[in-house]
């Protein structure tokens, strides 16, 4: 019942993301070409453990390769790969967590009110999350950040990252992260 709840929510989310996005389109202010098309993305950070997870791993790294789309300089559609590795707390004495993940996600970019380069950025998808044991399990996924331009055809992109795992007792994390998007 949980699930069909965050499928709806998610649902919802990616009607405003794409009406949003499709609204600003019209805006030329900030149109730049390049930012339209295929883009590939590196981002690394930190994976942080919430809930009963934080109880028995602490944090450690996050990995992530993003295949994009831009159908306008607002919107992207995009393919993640991510590792997300936790430490164990060490008198456990178990493995130490991971979760793999394979997600489909939509990006709303939105242009600085200061009319600067910066962009901020909202996504939602959903995924496939690969544990390094145990059943694979479906999730969702939603963050925020902001992307700064630099010359083309490079951006930086810093975020955070919120995953909720389906999993008996939810696994849920937060993920800080660096990227470098390039076409």
């Amino acid at each position: 019942m949980k699930a069909l709840y965050w499928l709806k929510l998610w649902v919802v989310l990616m009607l405003v993301f794409f009406s949003t996005a499709a609204a600003q389109a019209d805006n030329p202010k900030v149109e730049v070409s390049y930012l339209r098309g295929p883009h590939i993305s590196f981002h690394v950070g930190s994976t942080h453990p919430l809930r009963d997870l934080d109880s028995l791993a602490d944090a450690n790294i996050h990995a992530r390769l993003n295949l994009d789309y831009s159908f306008t300089t607002y919107l992207r559609l995009m393919l993640m790969f991510g590792i997300n590795q936790f430490t164990a707390e060490s008198y456990l004495n178990v493995e130490h967590p991971r979760w793999n993940n394979v997600s489909l996600n939509c990006k709303a970019l939105f242009p600085s009110p200061s009319g600067t380069p910066l962009r901020y950025y909202v996504q939602a998808g959903c995924g496939y999350y690969l544990p390094k044991t145990g059943n694979n399990e479906i999730g969702l996924n939603i963050g925020a950040g902001w992307q700064i331009p630099l010359n083309a055809p490079f951006s930086l992109e810093f975020g955070l990252d919120y995953h909720h795992i389906f999993t008996d007792d939810p696994t849920q994390f937060l993920t800080w992260q660096l990227g470098v998007l390039f076409r």
